[in-house]
């Protein structure tokens, strides 16, 4: 995630809601740990919260159909998750709504929010978690808006605002001086790289072995299988090469895929978890009302922080990791 999937939750763990509700939270699980700060009390923070929020209604869940036509085809698997990374890049804008349901703890919790993805890095998204009261303010939101040059997250709980900033233009040409970075990845752990970054993380960071089909809402989707690679595994094996991973709770076993078989856009991302036998879902992107290649008003990627609100900026922690 910059965080889905620890660069991420190394250099982007500045609250709770940013490391588990974007939609990169897991896809870079397995970067560079040093630098973490507080990781240990990240899975505490994600399951109170979740313990505060109802469990959403039957009417939410969706009735999926069966899994047929499954094929154990690793190289057609990912030559389609390569060609919906490329075909996303194609789109001059790419505008969407992302219901994000989180299984995590004792009850189960929706993040309802809005995507937004235009050229040179502009991105905006905004995530809210909606109290159990009638007409209530949202418990916590999370807003990340980019124009290009400043990347800003803002994270609201229960009424208290903290805003970051990142210089990306600034961090970007500080990598392309150190040899032993990658520039585009960079652009994927920040965040930056959108619906396109996440695909190129995960497949980074997992293998996938079969293609198969669903009917999600009356629709036939094709579904990509994944599950982590040997390289990230490795860490969770206390030291023991020969040892079996044990990954801990708040970090999923595999990974499914849903893509629309004509567009080829990534309409469902699901993060699972191993139950005994089966797998379950951990944690769930839908993507909706999908808009490609809409004309944006600049003044989309504007922000100014709350009065009263003074920005943390963080740029120098990125700098410092690339220096090193």
């Amino acid at each position: 995630m910059l965080r889905i999937l620890t660069l991420a939750v190394g250099l982007l763990l500045v609250a709770g809601l940013n490391d588990f509700f974007s939609i990169s939270s897991w896809a870079n699980f397995s970067q560079d740990k040093s630098g973490n700060k507080d990781t240990t009390s990240v899975p505490q923070r994600l399951l109170a919260w979740a313990g505060q929020e109802p469990q959403p209604p039957d009417s939410e869940k969706s009735a999926d159909g069966p899994e047929i036509n499954l094929k154990n085809n690793p190289a057609q698997a990912i030559s389609l998750l390569k060609k919906s990374r490329e075909k996303l890049l194609t789109y001059s804008s790419i505008r969407a709504q992302i219901t994000e349901k989180v299984e995590i703890g004792p009850k189960p919790f929706v993040i309802s929010g809005s995507y937004l993805q235009g050229n040179d890095l502009k991105l905006r998204l905004e995530f809210q978690v909606q109290s159990q009261k009638k007409n209530s303010e949202p418990v916590g939101t999370l807003l990340e808006i980019c124009d290009g040059q400043v990347l800003w997250t803002e994270h609201t709980i229960k009424g208290t605002s903290r805003v970051t900033r990142r210089d990306v233009q600034a961090i970007l040409k500080q990598a392309e001086l150190n040899p032993k970075s990658a520039p585009n990845m960079l652009v994927a752990e920040l965040g930056l790289g959108g619906l396109p970054g996440l695909l190129a993380a995960i497949e980074k960071n997992m293998k996938f072995e079969s293609v198969s089909e669903r009917t999600v809402n009356g629709k036939t989707l094709t579904v990509l299988n994944g599950t982590w690679k040997d390289e990230f595994l490795n860490q969770f094996k206390g030291g023991d090469p020969n040892g079996v991973a044990q990954l801990p709770a708040y970090v999923p076993e595999a990974v499914r895929i849903y893509l629309d078989p004509e567009t080829l856009f990534p309409r469902r991302i699901v993060y699972l978890k191993k139950n005994k036998d089966t797998l379950e879902s951990m944690v769930t992107l839908n993507f909706t009302k999908v808009t490609l290649n809409a004309p944006i008003n600049k003044a989309e990627f504007a922000y100014e922080p709350p009065d009263g609100v003074f920005p943390a900026d963080i740029t120098n922690q990125y700098l410092k990791q690339l220096t090193q």
